[in-house]
């Protein structure tokens, strides 16, 4: 049988598109970085829905030149999302997402430390004594878990490796604030390693961290991969030799988008999802850009329909009006 192999396609009409750098990646890049310098072992990201939280680590696994001159090894789990649990449930849900088989009748201990090898296995191939899980869907995690995470960072600790936890909490599930989070009555011990040190995910939050990822588009991307294509080039050639570039667009876009949102009385303090953000700025490059061979630019009607194809509205107007658990 004949193997055909698929023709190229570029990876913005993928369904799994990559993730671009952004301003807030890289705060977040810096924190970790900066509770590492004072040996902290976690650090608390909050943020809303499509915010972009979920790409920012799969970028940060991706692209592992933000470690700079440390050396580590990533890896990402979600939080157990059961609400009743036994001492063995968070092990188990780790031992699974970690592809770790997990023996029948095994205690809490035993499964401790199972993840534990796993962990030092995946540092080891690496040539690192530095962990760093990424847990999204932290807002999950009970008391209990944090307990089970102190059990596994000192058994670390005693086998010479560094455990850090990055705790990805979806502030839109509970509505609570950071620091509601944070001074939950958890004891010492447990808040002294991993519930310190905090950051706020945000996104795009003014004209300036728009054009930032705009640029990325345009310089900061190649396909194919040698060729020094950036993809806005790929979509808009003709117009890009003539000097078109996406950043030079960051305004107009993040006016019209100020305008949509004000139609429906949305308040005017806000920061752009990346969710909609994307969605836009694939919709100008892959729908709108090649529907003329002599395109040159964007029109204000462009941006408008692009805008309203990334449904920017109904995202804003989904958060303002969900109520969370809890809420009066």
């Amino acid at each position: 049988m004949n193997i055909i192999e698929a023709p190229l396609i570029h990876p913005l009409l993928k369904l799994f598109r990559p993730s671009i750098a952004t301003c807030a990646i890289e705060r977040l890049a810096d924190g970790i970085h900066s509770a590492l310098d004072v040996s902290y072992r976690g650090l608390g990201v909050f943020g809303f829905a499509r915010f972009g939280k979920t790409e920012a680590i799969n970028y940060l696994m991706s692209h592992l030149d933000w470690l700079k001159d440390r050396t580590g090894a990533l890896l990402q789990v979600d939080a157990p999302d059961s609400r009743k649990r036994t001492d063995s449930t968070f092990y188990q849900s780790w031992l699974t997402l970690l592809g770790v088989r997990i023996p029948p009748r095994a205690q809490p201990d035993e499964l401790c430390g199972l993840i534990m090898g796993r962990l030092i296995e995946v540092a080891q191939n690496t040539n690192t004594r530095l962990v760093v899980v990424f847990i999204d869907e932290a807002q999950r995690l009970l008391p209990l878990d944090y307990e089970n995470l102190v059990s596994l960072d000192n058994r670390m600790t005693r086998a010479g490796y560094y455990f850090f936890a990055v705790f990805v909490h979806q502030r839109d599930i509970t509505g609570y604030s950071n620091e509601v989070i944070a001074n939950n009555d958890y004891p010492p011990h447990v808040a002294g390693r991993f519930l310190i040190r905090k950051l706020e995910f945000t996104g795009l939050q003014d004209v300036e961290e728009v054009a930032f990822a705009l640029s990325r588009y345009d310089t900061g991307t190649e396909w194919p991969p040698g060729s020094g294509i950036g993809y806005t080039q790929h979509f808009a050639s003709v117009a890009f030799v003539n000097g078109f570039r996406l950043a030079s667009y960051a305004q107009a876009l993040w006016d019209a988008a100020c305008h949509l949102r004000n139609g429906v009385r949305l308040p005017p303090n806000w920061t752009w999802a990346m969710k909609s953000f994307e969605a836009t700025v694939v919709y100008l490059l892959t729908i709108i850009a090649p529907r003329s061979a002599q395109f040159e630019a964007f029109t204000d009607a462009d941006l408008k329909e692009a805008l309203e194809a990334s449904g920017l509205i109904e995202l804003e107007l989904s958060r303002y009006t969900y109520q969370p658990q809890g809420a009066k």
